[in-house]
Parts: structure tokens; C-alpha cells; sequence
């Protein structure tokens, strides 16, 4: 049961971490899109800057919530097999989450020309007024983005990926469609007005895969129901905590950036993505793990509860400290293959990169906090995280206006990763205490010894073979430097697997096992 179970939890990660994978190509292909168009300077800063404020309203009402308390509320309705409590609690927080956040969104477009002022005081005034009519449209598209945090949630509890793993594949391919054939009437408002078109269709989408699970929908706005109750009870600490890290989001990109020379805000933003993509690994192991952790602490079962958190934690490691690695050796090629066209220029691709290198050392940190964040969700402990943020926000400001205007966007990015090691620390150390249990340091310490190990003779391979790597020059440039950088970084895979078969890493074997397992069950029967 143990090993169907371990499985089960591999296969769901594949499939999102899959799904994650397009989905994030399909973001770089929109940022391409919009870098070719405009080229990085105060337009693309502008329009970067008209998504903080909807952002903001969505993570503090909605995207703490389905992590920290909505999966795991529905998730203990549905170890009772009290299906009928789940529906109800489902219909009440659609119902809530359409008239609080329609009543935010109201107030966020009048008041958007001030909203826009404080987050980006380095603006002029036109620049202001331009972005106010940005952040308006962005506005209609987060009330779908947080009604579909409510149904994505309602999926995740049942451990079913389907609508979630499609609807933003939907949504960033709208977003590139419609912004490419309304950029020549609109400008970069195309891209708002995309982005607005393709959250309505994500929200299709959800409706169609929530439409599978045979909902019971009830128009009923009960506050006082007991499992909206205790959404709102676990839901009160982790918005605190969202609002603190988006408050030091915002200085790291916004604020301090908008005195930063033009572009420093579309380069921050465009690095930070590129950094994203190997933590979606681990955000799609700690999804999947939350409704598993919930019902393994439900059961008292401790000994599980453990080896997969402890387990998940050193897959994370595997994984990250390669890509930093990799990512510090090849950024520039990555960014020069993916944005520069059209108006994003060369100089723009070196601005990019150094923000890319110093944001890369901390995906670790970034990646451990995707799991450590969801077993203190899944233990129901909302309060802890609570004041780790703050010591975090302290931490974080004091870098960022610090290193900020010391050393510019790189010092901007190097002051978010040491954040991100500072807050992952201090989790590691009291959910320890939390949940009174060792989580395998040792192993955990050996894991990250080897991964350091193989990741630094990958990469001292990586910097020799490129300087020797030369393919004609009459071949285009994007199809030459493409084939470079596949090259390189299959050679870096390969090695790094080598290299990690011959220090014995459990992790390399355990994938290997999933990988073989998934492959002999998809060959037809014999005979």
C-alpha cells in the first residue's frame, strides 16, 4: 500500500510537473512575444508593474487560502467520506470569494492611479496614468483567476490534475494569440486585454474539470458553516504571511527598481520567471503532498508522514543545486535564445542575465519552501509561518535597500535568495519542533553534499566544452545557438546523472525506478 501510495503521489507530480513545463514554455513564448514588440525599457516596466496590485488582491484572498486551509478542510471532508460537508463548503467560498473580490476589484480600478503611485513611486506622472489603465483590465482578469483558486482547489483535494493541469495551458496560449493580433490596434495593452480573455477561458476550463467530479452546487453564502469557519480561522495567518512576502516582492521589483535605471523592472521580472521553472518541480511535489500529508497527520501515522516529507526534501535538493549551477554557467545563452528579438537588444540580454545568476543561487531555498510551507499547512499550523515571515520581511527589506541601490538589479537579486535561505531555515529548524520529528538531516546533508559536488564538475565541464563548441556560422543564428544550447545542456544532464550514479545518490535510483516502472506499465501485454 505504502509503495501504491509512494506511486501514486509520483505519477500526479509527473503529470503537473508536465503540465507546469508547456505551460511555463508557453509564458516564455508570451514574454518573447511582448520583448520582440517592445523591447525592455519603461513600456514593458509599465506593464510588469499594472499586474502587482491584481496579484497582490489575489494572493492575499484567495492563494494562501487553497494551500494553507482549503485543500486541507476539504481533504479531512473527504477521509470522513462526508462528501455532502465538501460540496456545501465549496459553494459557500465560491460564493464568498465572487462578491469579496468583485467588491476589491471595484474599488482597486477607482482607486488604481494612487495604488499605482505607491508601488512605483519612481513613475512620472503619464507613466502613472498609462499604468492605472493597465492595471484596471489586469483588475476584471484576477476576479477569474481567484474564482478558479477555489475550483483548482476543489480539484486538488480530490487528486484530480486534469482541468488544472490544461487551463493554463489555456490561458497562456490565449495570452500570446490574442496579444499578438491586438498589439497592432492596442499596443502593450494587448497584452492586458489578452491576459484578461485568457483567464476567462482557464475558468472554462475549471468548470469543465470541477463539472467531472459531480458537483453540488448551492447558492448559499454561510459564513458561520463550520468548514468556512475553519478555512477562515487557518486562512487569517498565511494572508499575513502572503502580504509580507508580497510586500518584499515588492520592494525586490517594484519599488526600489522604479528609481533603477528604464528596464531594471521588465529584467527582474523576466529573470525571476527563468528561475521559476526548475522551482515548479518542487511546488508541483508539494501540491500533490499536501492532501497525503493531511490524512498521514489525520492518521497518526508518523513514520510516513516523515519519510515523505523527508524523501520530497532531498528530491528537491537533486534537483535544484544542478539547475542553479546550471543556470549560473549558461544564463546568458538561455535569455539571448528566449528574449532577444526584435527590440530586446544585446545590452538587454546582459542586464537579464545578471539578475538571472544571483535570482538562480537561491532556487534551492525557493524549492525546500514549497514543501516545508504545505507540511506546516498540512499539521493545521498557520501561526508558525506567520512569524518566520516577518523575521524573513526584516531580513529581506534590510538586504533590498541595502544591496538595491548599492549594487542594482543585481544586488536586488542576490538580496531575494539570501532571503529565501534565511526563511527556508528557520522553517526546517520548527517544523521540526512542530511536529516533533527528526526529518533524516543527515541524509538530507549527504544529499546536498553530492549534489554540490556533481553540480560543480558538471559545470567546470560545461565552461570548458563551450568554449570549444563551435558550429558553422552559417547556420541562423536563433537554429545555431539553439543546437549549442541543447548540446550543452544535455551534456550537462548526462553528466550530472553520471556523476551521481557513481556517488551512489539514492535519488538518482529512486527516479530511475519511477521512470522504468511508468514505462514497462505503458508496453501492451504479450501475446
Amino acid at each position: 500500500m505504502t509503495e501504491q501510495r509512494t506511486m501514486g503521489l509520483a505519477r500526479s507530480a509527473a503529470i503537473l510537473s508536465l503540465a507546469s513545463a508547456i505551460s511555463r514554455i508557453l509564458g516564455f513564448l508570451r514574454n518573447t512575444a511582448i520583448s520582440a514588440l517592445f523591447g525592455q525599457n519603461r513600456l514593458t516596466d509599465m506593464l510588469n508593474t499594472s499586474f502587482v496590485i491584481p496579484d497582490t488582491i489575489y494572493l492575499i484572498l484567495v492563494g494562501g487560502g487553497v494551500s494553507s486551509a482549503f485543500i486541507p478542510v476539504l481533504s479531512s471532508y473527504l477521509a470522513e467520506q462526508d462528501e455532502d460537508a465538501v460540496w456545501q463548503t465549496v459553494s459557500i467560498a465560491f460564493n464568498l470569494v465572487l462578491a469579496v473580490v468583485g467588491l476589491a476589484v471595484i474599488l482597486g480600478m477607482i482607486w488604481a492611479p494612487a495604488l499605482v503611485h505607491l508601488v512605483a513611486p519612481g513613475f512620472t506622472p503619464d507613466q502613472v496614468a498609462y499604468t492605472a489603465y493597465l492595471t484596471r483590465i489586469v483588475l476584471i482578469a484576477i476576479l477569474f483567476h481567484c474564482l478558479n483558486g477555489v475550483l483548482i482547489g476543489t480539484e486538488y483535494a480530490y487528486q484530480s490534475f486534469i482541468g488544472t493541469a490544461i487551463g493554463p495551458l489555456v490561458y497562456n496560449a490565449a495570452i500570446i494569440v490574442f496579444g499578438l493580433a491586438l498589439a497592432g490596434r492596442y499596443g502593450i495593452a494587448a497584452f492586458a486585454i489578452a491576459t484578461l480573455i485568457g483567464a476567462a477561458l482557464n475558468f472554462l476550463v475549471q468548470v469543465w474539470g470541477i463539472w467531472r467530479l459531480r458537483p453540488r452546487y448551492r447558492w448559499t453564502m454561510d459564513w458561520r458553516n463550520p468548514g468556512i469557519r475553519k478555512i477562515l480561522k487557518l486562512m487569517l495567518p498565511v494572508t499575513i504571511g502572503l502580504s509580507i512576502a508580497q510586500l518584499n516582492l515588492f520592494f525586490n521589483q517594484t519599488f526600489i527598481a522604479s528609481f533603477l535605471p528604464k528596464g531594471s523592472i521588465n529584467a527582474l521580472t523576466i529573470s525571476s520567471r527563468v528561475v521559476l521553472v526548475p522551482i515548479l518541480f518542487a511546488s508541483s511535489i508539494g501540491i500533490t503532498l499536501l492532501p497525503a500529508l493531511t490524512r498521514m497527520f489525520l492518521e497518526h501515522d508518523q513514520a510516513a508522514f516523515t519519510h515523505y516529507l523527508s524523501a520530497s526534501l532531498r528530491a528537491v535538493v537533486f534537483i535544484s543545486i544542478p539547475a542553479t549551477v546550471g543556470l549560473v554557467v549558461l544564463g546568458q545563452p538561455v535569455i539571448r535564445i528566449l528574449f532577444q528579438h526584435g527590440n530586446f537588444t544585446s545590452a538587454d540580454t546582459l542586464a537579464t542575465t545578471a539578475a538571472l545568476v544571483f535570482y538562480s543561487l537561491g532556487i534551492t531555498a525557493y524549492g525546500a519552501y514549497e514543501i516545508l510551507s504545505r507540511a506546516f499547512y498540512a499539521i493545521k499550523d498557520t501561526i508558525t509561518p506567520l512569524w518566520i515571515g516577518l523575521a524573513t520581511l526584516a531580513v529581506g527589506t534590510a538586504l533590498n535597500f541595502t544591496l538595491g541601490p548599492a549594487f542594482g538589479i543585481r544586488g536586488l537579486a542576490l538580496a531575494y535568495s539570501l532571503a529565501g535561505f534565511v526563511n527556508v531555515a528557520l522553517l526546517f529548524y520548527y517544523l521540526q519542533v512542530k511536529a516533533r520529528t527528526r526529518f533524516e538531516a543527515r541524509r538530507l546533508a549527504q544529499t546536498a553534499g553530492k549534489s554540490i559536488l556533481a553540480a560543480t564538475l558538471m559545470g567546470l565541464l560545461l565552461v570548458l566544452v563551450s568554449q570549444y563548441l563551435v558550429l558553422p556560422v552559417a547556420w541562423p543564428r536563433l537554429f545555431r545557438e539553439g543546437v549549442e544550447l541543447s548540446l550543452l545542456v544535455a551534456l550537462g544532464v548526462g553528466s550530472y546523472s553520471l556523476l551521481a550514479w557513481l556517488l551512489r545518490m539514492e535519488e538518482l535510483v529512486a527516479l530511475i525506478n519511477i521512470l522504468g516502472r511508468r514505462l514497462h506499465r505503458s508496453r501492451p501485454a504479450a501475446g
